[in-house]
């Protein structure tokens, strides 16, 4: 049993490794409830591979520096947001460093390209830190914590394994209830991206989102990013509700993502014109 500040902690589920038991219900998540302020935690997995290389990842760090600031806003005397950046490349790394989820400061370091696109390993990287015992959950005893928002940008397909379109990695990551019970979205970015990959990621085609242009990609990804914190971040939990039983409000996220992109003329005519490509 850990202690927090000198508080002890008996939240001992910790439901994405034990088969009964749990801390979902609605539309949020909950360890023991001794602070009223909510967390919303938020995954990016962005794409590092050569073939990024340019305008795309360009535009990747020029768009996540303008959402940091963004989202440092969202912090209130009721509501935090965390976050965590997995790079994957030739090497998967938690460009936010491996000692969990951070605070939200406004701050982006940019990325840089790296290899090819091992997809596979950084679905694997992502389950191990998909833990409230040894991963980046570890802070969840005494937090009210909402439904994990988990974000997928990639421009190609797996390297890394027998098929192209990730199902080894993903479905591994079925078997992980962190990742069950989040909100999934993943952006292809222009017309080489694997579909399927990304639809194998989210389990949902409508919520993969594809940019062919760099006004695209960074309209699209503040869309999503806003929507999915949005809708995150409202409701209230039950411990004692097992996570298999629960299924994220995706209706509901949908529709505000959808709704943001309508609101940005940009997207109404580069969204899904491939001729329009700009990468090059």
């Amino acid at each position: 049993m850990k202690t927090n500040h000198g508080i002890k902690e008996d939240w001992t589920m910790d439901w994405d490794e034990k088969p009964t038991g749990g801390m979902i219900s609605s539309n949020v998540y909950k360890a023991h409830e001794i602070d009223g302020r909510k967390i919303t935690p938020i995954f990016f997995m962005i794409d590092v591979s050569s073939s990024m290389a340019g305008t795309k990842i360009g535009t990747v760090n020029s768009a996540m520096e303008e959402i940091m600031r963004d989202l440092s806003d969202f912090n209130s005397s009721d509501a935090e947001l965390r976050f965590a950046v997995l790079s994957f490349g030739t090497n998967c790394t938690w460009e936010t460093g491996e000692d969990g989820l951070i605070p939200c400061d406004g701050y982006w370091s940019d990325l840089t390209v790296d290899g090819l696109t091992y997809f596979n390993t950084a679905c694997r990287e992502l389950k191990s830190r998909l833990s409230g015992t040894r991963g980046f959950f570890n802070f969840a005893a005494g937090k009210t914590i909402t439904p994990p928002v988990l974000i997928l940008l990639t421009d190609g397909y797996a390297n890394d394994a027998n098929t192209i379109s990730g199902i080894e990695g993903t479905t591994e990551l079925q078997s992980n209830k962190y990742y069950l019970g989040s909100y999934k979205i993943a952006i292809a970015i222009g017309e080489g991206a694997n579909q399927e990959l990304c639809r194998n990621f989210t389990g949902d085609m409508e919520m993969v989102f594809t940019a062919y242009n760099s006004a695209a990609l960074q309209a699209i990804l503040t869309a999503v990013v806003k929507g999915s914190v949005t809708v995150s971040s409202s409701g209230s939990a039950d411990t004692n509700i097992q996570p298999s039983a629960y299924t994220p409000n995706t209706e509901a996220i949908k529709s505000v993502i959808h709704n943001e992109i309508a609101a940005n003329e940009i997207l109404s005519e580069d969204i899904n014109v491939p001729m329009d490509d700009d990468w090059d």
